[in-house]
Parts: C-alpha cells; sequence; structure tokens
C-alpha cells in the first residue's frame, strides 16, 4: 500500500506539471484525464489496477450474469413455442384419426378391440391437452421472469438515491449517441450541472438534508428538460444532460430554464420547517468539430469551471459568443 501511496503521489506531480506547463484550465475531468494517461505513460500499473479493477470486474460480472440469464429465457421460450407447435400438429392428428374411425369403422365393426383403442387415443388426447395448459403456465411464468431480468437491468442503471441515470450508465449513453451523431450528421449537445456550495449545506443541516436537496433537484432536472433529453447523476453534487440532436445554442435554453426554475423554486425540507435557497452552475458543449465524447464532455467541464469562476449561479457555454 505504501509503494502505491509512492506512485499516486509521483503520478499527481507530473500531472499538475504538464497543466501548468499547457496552461489548461485544471477542471477535474482534465485532471482525471491527465492522471489515467500519465499513470499509463509512466506504467504504474499498479495505480491503474486500483483505479479499475474492482469496478470493471463487478460491472463484466454483471453484465454476464444478466446476458446468460436472459439468453436462457430466450432459449426456453423459443424451445416451448417449437414443442406446442409440434403437440398441436399431434392433437389435430388424433382428432383427425378418431373422426376417420368413428365414421368409417365403430359401426361398422363394432369390435371391442376398436373401442378400446378410441379409449386410448381419447386418454392421450387429454395428456396432450394437460401438457398444453402446463406450457401456457410455464411460457407465463417465463414471461414473469424475463419481465424481472428486465426490471434488474434497468434498475441497475440507476442512482439509488435520486433514481437518475448513473454515471456508468453515462458513459455507454454518450458513446452511443456520439456514434449516432456521427453516423446521421447530427448535432447533440451536454450539459453539466453542479450545486453551489453543496457542501456547506452538508456541514450545516447533515447529510440527510443533503439527500433530500439532491433527490428534489433531480427530480427538478426530469421534469424541465424535454422527454428526448437523459439525466444523469455524473458524481457527488454533479449531473449531467444529454440533449440529443440539440445544438449549443438551443441547449443554452434548456439550461436557462432549469436555472430559472432553481431560482424560483426553493427547496423545501417539511420535516424540520426548511425553506432552501439552492443555486446550480452550468457548462454547455455541444459535439460539432469534437473528435471524440470526450472532448465534448471536457468541454463543458471547462464551460462549468469558468462559471464556478464567474460567481457561480450562471450558465457558461464552450463558445463566450453564445
Amino acid at each position: 500500500m505504501q509503494n502505491l501511496s509512492k506512485d499516486i503521489a509521483e503520478i499527481a506531480r507530473y500531472v499538475l506539471k504538464n497543466i501548468v506547463a499547457s496552461k489548461r484550465l485544471p477542471t477535474p475531468l482534465v485532471y482525471k484525464n491527465e492522471f489515467i494517461d500519465a499513470a499509463r505513460k509512466l506504467k504504474k500499473d499498479r495505480v491503474l489496477k486500483y483505479i479499475f479493477e474492482d469496478e470493471r470486474t463487478f460491472e463484466q460480472q454483471f453484465s454476464t450474469v444478466l446476458s446468460e440469464a436472459r439468453g436462457v429465457l430466450s432459449s426456453i421460450q423459443l424451445s416451448i413455442t417449437f414443442f406446442e407447435e409440434e403437440n398441436r400438429e399431434i392433437l389435430d392428428t388424433l382428432e383427425q384419426t378418431v373422426r376417420t374411425i368413428q365414421a368409417s369403422f365403430a359401426k361398422r365393426c363394432p369390435d371391442t378391440s376398436i373401442a378400446d383403442l378410441l379409449k386410448e387415443i381419447e386418454a392421450l388426447r387429454v395428456t396432450n391437452r394437460q401438457l398444453m395448459e402446463s406450457l401456457a403456465e410455464t411460457k407465463k411464468d417465463l414471461l414473469e421472469k424475463e419481465e424481472t431480468l428486465r426490471d434488474l437491468e434497468h434498475r441497475s442503471q440507476l442512482d439509488p438515491l435520486t433514481q437518475l441515470l448513473s454515471r456508468r450508465s453515462w458513459e455507454k449513453y454518450l458513446k452511443q449517441e456520439f456514434e449516432r451523431s456521427r453516423r446521421y450528421g447530427n448535432i447533440f449537445s451536454v450539459i453539466l450541472v453542479d450545486i453551489d456550495h453543496f457542501k456547506r449545506f452538508n456541514d450545516f443541516y447533515g447529510h440527510h438534508v443533503g439527500d433530500v436537496i439532491l433527490t428534489k433537484f433531480s427530480n427538478l432536472l426530469k421534469e424541465t428538460v424535454r422527454n428526448i433529453d437523459a439525466v444523469f447523476r455524473y458524481g457527488g453534487e454533479k449531473f449531467a444532460i444529454l440533449l440529443p440532436e440539440t445544438p449549443v445554442e438551443k441547449a443554452l435554453v434548456v439550461a436557462r430554464h432549469i436555472l430559472e426554475t432553481l431560482n424560483a423554486t426553493p427547496i423545501t425540507y417539511e420535516k424540520r420547517n426548511l425553506e432552501l435557497k439552492v443555486t446550480a452552475s452550468f457548462g454547455v458543449a455541444d459535439s460539432k468539430n469534437k473528435e471524440t465524447p470526450e472532448a465534448i464532455v471536457e468541454a463543458a467541464d471547462q464551460a462549468l469551471y469558468i462559471s464556478k469562476c464567474s460567481g457561480r449561479n450562471c450558465i457558461r457555454a464552450e463558445n463566450p459568443s453564445a
């Protein structure tokens, strides 16, 4: 553990030196990306393993389990469907056989062996009907299990406190939207939002009130954005909004609407009769002329940093004229 700490300290010094030399804004995202790049460049494998291994292992295992379970359910349902079709054909053949025997032989040839045969065929038909009913119940049960798996998969993408999409989901959605924008030539935007002075609320009122602020702020975001937009808890008191087919100018309109709604809506906590004035800072960027999804987020993060430095409770875009 001591060697790991030394490696982290060495990388931190290297990163700070590079950021200062390149005159870049020292935003958290820039620092994070620079730190990971530096760890790779300096070949600090212990640090990289410490950063990524646990989360990646969990995600891979969780994804594998869900994928395998859904695959098994699909295979079983497909097998049951095929079996039902074959069994239905057998039932049709049996019924046709019974009708033929009754019409052609029963009256002319009242042999007890024929009567016994008809009884056996009828018993077989009853057994097959019972089997079909059992298969129908099994299919119903499998559909319920599949619905449970879908619900589990959906809940795994949500942040437990705010019920917004999680940071893990953010990276997947961002990549998908970037690929879609490349394919169809659309521009999309990202808004990063940070609650101002959130630590003060936690320190003064306690973490429970902090959780209330996060939850109600999340609800405000969900209610204020459009249906096609996706809202994520980016981490702590920081949030991200993905706006498909939206250039930065239109994203600014959405950000202003959120800011105005927040300023006009104090966050209340009835149990302690609190009415809190909560503000937030916004950074906006779009995908125009960006080569990677990370470049869009970095531009929004730099705009958010400028918003914080400009006194908070305001919006800044990557393009100052916007």
